[in-house]
């Protein structure tokens, strides 16, 4: 789902989202989220794009924003995913 949820990030518009974070603007280099994350578009040598972020420090360790980011999406599509196919089964 990690490569599902870049994609998912890259493809939203201003206004779109998950659970309750939406895009609040979007520039060709950057993300602004509603949660106050603004999510980095980097681009490699060869066409690849990555997402970057400011980290935060927790004990002597650094994390990524955008990492917490994607498993958040992670888990909402997973949520979508399960819900749709219990629907098909009651229905």
């Amino acid at each position: 789902m990690w490569k599902e949820a870049h994609e998912y990030l890259l493809e939203l518009k201003v206004g779109e989202g998950y659970n309750d974070v939406v895009v609040t603007k979007r520039t060709e280099n950057k993300i602004h989220l509603s949660n106050g994350v603004t999510v980095s578009i980097k681009k490699h040598g060869n066409g690849f794009l990555y997402l970057g972020s400011r980290s935060v420090r927790r004990g002597n360790r650094s994390y990524p924003l955008v990492n917490q980011v994607l498993r958040d999406i992670e888990g909402w599509l997973i949520m979508k995913l399960h819900s749709n196919h219990m629907q098909k089964i009651f229905k």
